[in-house]
């Protein structure tokens, strides 16, 4: 759309131009009218002074004939010049209606352009919100599957290609179906978006926190150095999601669960990676261990699946 708002633009402009070229021959033209009258004067200017009897004319003296003559073709000139200036008049004043009526359409495209690039932003506003609304969850804003689903790929080709650790975590809470049996899906709204807020708060720049559905959460972490980085993170998250909070009056407690996986040691693939930290998961809710980290024994483990 930009580059169609710009090629009107320059159409106009060459149209311009190309209007500029007659009217520089025009004025050219009016000059040499110019230089033929102060010609033709002079030459009348001669013969009055022959005619008088001017002390300033030198000899040799001209002829009457000559004199007749000379003044004939200054008036030929005069005669020429008036009617080529008539001519040159004319053009101008077409010339002059021409511009007008090119200022005209210029103010009308400059509008119509404004117009255009107001429709235009509206456009992409309205582009960028659907996107927005397509890559995130309704109710916490927080990023949703899909957008998660994309940066996670995303960050997998990174670490292969830059040898680099990424870390899964899939965050469960506990028994939230209870919040909303005893004070109703608005309370249980509430809860989500708080716990939202309080991940959020935990995460770099460039990582990610998603709302994977319902009551549950995954968040996955570049560029990682230690895995007790991410366990000590984990543990904080479950921490802070686990202090109460209050709405209306209804004070609440909640819990959770995390599991961890580790990109490469765990998997190398999203979907190896969210089986193993599922399983990890679903062991720590087997224990009093509120954030597991997957580990080979968990396989041999009775609990798993």
């Amino acid at each position: 759309m930009d580059k169609e708002i710009k090629a009107s633009s320059d159409a106009l402009d060459n149209s311009i131009s190309a209007k500029a070229v007659p009217l520089k021959n025009v004025l050219d033209q009016s000059e040499e009218i110019k230089a033929n009258v102060e010609e033709a004067a002079g030459q009348i200017g001669s013969v009055n002074a022959v005619l008088t009897n001017d002390a300033k004319v030198m000899p040799p003296f001209p002829t009457i004939d000559e004199v007749i003559a000379q003044n004939e073709e200054a008036e030929k000139k005069v005669v020429k010049a008036a009617e080529d200036l008539q001519q040159v008049n004319a053009e101008l004043t077409k010339q002059v209606a021409e511009r007008i009526n090119i200022e005209s359409e210029l103010r009308e495209t400059k509008n119509d352009l404004l117009e255009v690039r107001a429709d235009l932003s509206k456009s992409q506003e309205k582009e960028k919100g659907a996107i927005h609304i397509a890559l995130h969850d309704p109710l916490t804003g927080l990023p949703n599957r899909l957008l998660l689903e994309q940066r996670l790929e995303h960050g997998l080709t990174q670490s292969r290609r830059y040898d680099r650790k990424l870390a899964l975590m899939f965050i469960d809470l506990d028994k939230f179906k209870n919040i909303n049996d005893s004070y109703g899906h608005a309370i249980g709204d509430r809860v989500l978006i708080t716990v939202a807020k309080r991940l959020q708060a935990f995460i770099r720049g460039e990582d990610i926190v998603s709302r994977w559905g319902g009551d549950e959460f995954v968040c996955v972490l570049l560029n990682i150095n230690l895995e007790s980085d991410v366990i000590s993170l984990a543990e904080k998250m479950v921490n802070r999601i686990s202090e109460t909070c209050e709405f209306d009056g209804i004070v609440l407690s909640i819990s959770a669960t995390i599991g961890i996986a580790i990109c490469p040691r765990d998997g190398e693939t999203a979907e190896i990676l969210f089986k193993q930290v599922d399983r990890a998961m679903y062991k720590s809710k087997g224990t009093d261990q509120r954030v597991m980290l997957f580990n080979a024994s968990i396989l041999d483990s009775p609990d798993d699946g």
